[in-house]
Protein backbone atom coordinates (compact mmCIF):
# COMPACT_ATOMS: atom_id res chain seq x y z
CA UNK A 1 0.00 0.00 0.00
CA UNK A 2 1.68 3.64 -0.96
CA UNK A 3 0.03 6.85 -0.50
CA UNK A 4 1.80 10.23 -1.24
CA UNK A 5 2.57 11.88 1.44
CA UNK A 6 4.71 15.35 2.89
CA UNK A 7 8.42 16.12 0.98
CA UNK A 8 11.33 15.54 3.35
CA UNK A 9 11.47 17.95 6.11
CA UNK A 10 7.69 19.29 5.31
CA UNK A 11 5.14 19.06 8.27
CA UNK A 12 4.20 15.68 8.36
CA UNK A 13 7.14 14.37 6.95
CA UNK A 14 8.21 13.18 10.93
CA UNK A 15 5.27 12.08 11.63
CA UNK A 16 4.59 9.98 8.92
CA UNK A 17 7.83 8.37 10.08
CA UNK A 18 7.45 7.74 13.50
CA UNK A 19 3.68 6.16 12.66
CA UNK A 20 5.70 4.19 9.86
CA UNK A 21 8.16 2.77 13.57
CA UNK A 22 5.00 2.78 15.65
CA UNK A 23 3.26 0.41 12.84
CA UNK A 24 6.03 -1.90 12.30
CA UNK A 25 9.51 -0.16 14.03
CA UNK A 26 10.38 -3.69 15.79
CA UNK A 27 8.37 -7.04 17.11
CA UNK A 28 6.34 -4.95 19.70
CA UNK A 29 5.43 -2.76 16.74
CA UNK A 30 1.52 -3.07 16.48
CA UNK A 31 1.37 -4.38 12.47
CA UNK A 32 4.09 -6.92 13.47
CA UNK A 33 2.25 -8.29 16.31
CA UNK A 34 -1.50 -8.34 14.30
CA UNK A 35 0.00 -9.92 11.09
CA UNK A 36 3.10 -12.24 12.18
CA UNK A 37 2.26 -13.48 15.92
CA UNK A 38 -1.63 -13.04 16.57
CA UNK A 39 -2.86 -14.06 13.35
CA UNK A 40 -0.14 -15.07 11.69
CA UNK A 41 -0.58 -14.48 8.32
CA UNK A 42 2.19 -12.62 7.44
CA UNK A 43 6.32 -13.61 7.13
CA UNK A 44 7.45 -9.45 8.07
CA UNK A 45 5.97 -6.37 7.68
CA UNK A 46 7.37 -2.94 7.32
CA UNK A 47 5.73 0.36 7.41
CA UNK A 48 7.72 3.53 6.53
CA UNK A 49 8.05 7.24 4.92
CA UNK A 50 10.11 7.14 1.64
CA UNK A 51 10.78 11.07 2.08
CA UNK A 52 12.02 12.82 -1.32
CA UNK A 53 12.52 16.42 -1.77
CA UNK A 54 9.63 17.06 -3.78
CA UNK A 55 6.50 14.90 -2.73
CA UNK A 56 7.16 11.55 -0.49
CA UNK A 57 5.31 8.13 0.09
CA UNK A 58 4.28 6.88 3.02
CA UNK A 59 4.35 3.03 2.40
CA UNK A 60 2.99 -0.53 3.71
CA UNK A 61 4.95 -3.65 2.70
CA UNK A 62 3.59 -6.89 3.81
CA UNK A 63 4.98 -10.78 2.79
CA UNK A 64 2.03 -13.10 3.16
CA UNK A 65 2.30 -16.28 4.78
CA UNK A 66 1.76 -19.96 2.51
CA UNK A 67 -1.79 -20.27 2.53
CA UNK A 68 -3.20 -16.44 2.68
CA UNK A 69 -4.34 -13.98 0.12
CA UNK A 70 -3.77 -10.39 -0.02
CA UNK A 71 -7.31 -8.98 1.00
CA UNK A 72 -7.05 -11.01 4.11
CA UNK A 73 -3.99 -8.72 4.79
CA UNK A 74 -5.11 -5.58 3.45
CA UNK A 75 -8.43 -6.21 5.57
CA UNK A 76 -6.19 -6.44 8.83
CA UNK A 77 -3.59 -3.97 8.03
CA UNK A 78 -6.70 -1.58 7.22
CA UNK A 79 -8.00 -2.21 10.54
CA UNK A 80 -5.19 -0.79 11.75
CA UNK A 81 -4.72 2.32 10.13
CA UNK A 82 -8.26 2.76 11.33
CA UNK A 83 -7.44 2.14 15.06
CA UNK A 84 -4.69 4.98 15.07
CA UNK A 85 -7.32 7.49 13.32
CA UNK A 86 -9.41 6.43 15.96
CA UNK A 87 -7.49 6.04 18.83
CA UNK A 88 -3.89 8.36 19.55
CA UNK A 89 -1.07 5.96 19.43
CA UNK A 90 0.29 5.92 23.42
CA UNK A 91 2.52 7.88 24.40
CA UNK A 92 5.41 4.93 25.29
CA UNK A 93 4.74 4.19 21.49
CA UNK A 94 5.70 7.46 20.63
CA UNK A 95 8.40 7.81 22.86
CA UNK A 96 9.42 3.98 21.65
CA UNK A 97 9.74 5.42 18.13
CA UNK A 98 11.40 8.75 19.19
CA UNK A 99 13.66 6.89 20.81
CA UNK A 100 14.74 4.55 17.60
CA UNK A 101 14.98 7.52 15.40
CA UNK A 102 17.40 9.15 17.82
CA UNK A 103 19.18 5.98 17.61
CA UNK A 104 19.54 5.90 14.02
CA UNK A 105 20.09 9.71 14.16
CA UNK A 106 23.27 9.61 16.54
CA UNK A 107 24.53 6.17 15.00
CA UNK A 108 24.54 8.31 11.37
CA UNK A 109 27.21 10.47 12.49
CA UNK A 110 29.83 7.93 13.89
CA UNK A 111 32.10 7.97 10.98
CA UNK A 112 33.25 11.12 9.32
CA UNK A 113 32.09 9.61 6.44
CA UNK A 114 28.19 9.45 7.69
CA UNK A 115 29.16 12.99 9.02
CA UNK A 116 29.81 14.24 5.37
CA UNK A 117 26.98 12.73 3.77
CA UNK A 118 24.39 13.89 6.43
CA UNK A 119 26.17 17.83 5.96
CA UNK A 120 25.15 16.54 2.58
CA UNK A 121 22.24 15.64 2.65
CA UNK A 122 20.76 18.63 4.93
CA UNK A 123 22.51 21.05 2.62
CA UNK A 124 20.70 19.47 -0.09
CA UNK A 125 16.95 19.80 1.51
CA UNK A 126 17.12 22.63 3.28
CA UNK A 127 19.74 24.55 2.35
CA UNK A 128 21.54 24.14 5.77
CA UNK A 129 24.18 22.00 6.09
CA UNK A 130 23.81 22.14 9.90
CA UNK A 131 20.22 21.19 10.18
CA UNK A 132 20.91 18.21 12.41
CA UNK A 133 19.55 19.65 15.51
CA UNK A 134 16.72 20.79 13.90
CA UNK A 135 15.65 18.14 12.31
CA UNK A 136 16.27 16.22 15.90
CA UNK A 137 13.95 18.93 17.32
CA UNK A 138 10.94 18.13 15.05
CA UNK A 139 10.73 14.45 16.17
CA UNK A 140 11.30 15.83 19.83
CA UNK A 141 8.37 17.94 19.61
CA UNK A 142 5.77 15.54 18.24
CA UNK A 143 2.69 14.40 20.41
CA UNK A 144 0.34 11.24 20.16
CA UNK A 145 -1.81 13.51 18.72
CA UNK A 146 0.42 14.95 15.63
CA UNK A 147 0.46 11.35 14.82
CA UNK A 148 -3.00 10.62 14.64
CA UNK A 149 -3.68 13.96 12.72
CA UNK A 150 -1.18 12.49 10.04
CA UNK A 151 -2.82 9.18 9.97
CA UNK A 152 -6.20 10.85 9.65
CA UNK A 153 -4.82 13.49 6.98
CA UNK A 154 -2.14 11.49 4.64
CA UNK A 155 -4.06 7.23 4.93
CA UNK A 156 -6.98 7.91 3.04
CA UNK A 157 -8.46 4.95 1.38
CA UNK A 158 -9.29 6.67 -1.95
CA UNK A 159 -5.37 8.45 -1.63
CA UNK A 160 -3.64 4.91 -2.09
CA UNK A 161 -2.15 2.50 -4.42
CA UNK A 162 -2.13 -1.19 -3.97
CA UNK A 163 -0.24 -3.19 -5.45
CA UNK A 164 -0.60 -7.15 -5.43
CA UNK A 165 2.37 -9.85 -5.98
CA UNK A 166 1.37 -13.02 -6.61
CA UNK A 167 2.81 -15.98 -8.43
CA UNK A 168 1.26 -16.51 -12.05
CA UNK A 169 -1.32 -18.19 -12.20
CA UNK A 170 -2.94 -17.05 -8.72
CA UNK A 171 -4.57 -13.80 -9.28
CA UNK A 172 -6.93 -15.18 -6.45
CA UNK A 173 -4.52 -14.61 -4.39
CA UNK A 174 -4.37 -10.55 -4.91
CA UNK A 175 -6.16 -7.51 -3.42
CA UNK A 176 -9.90 -7.27 -5.17
CA UNK A 177 -9.28 -4.71 -7.61
CA UNK A 178 -13.41 -4.09 -6.96
CA UNK A 179 -13.10 -3.68 -3.31
CA UNK A 180 -10.86 -0.77 -4.14
CA UNK A 181 -13.24 1.18 -6.67
CA UNK A 182 -15.59 2.06 -3.60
Amino acid sequence: MVWISPPYFSPGDAELDILGSILSGGKNSRLYKKLVYELQIAQDVEAYQYSKKLISEFQIVVTARSGHNLEEIKNAVQEEIESIKKVQPTQRELDRAVNQFEASFLDALETPHEKAEELNSYFYFTGNPDYANENLSRYKALSPDDIQTAAQTYLSDKGRVILSIVPQGKKDLAVSPKAEGK
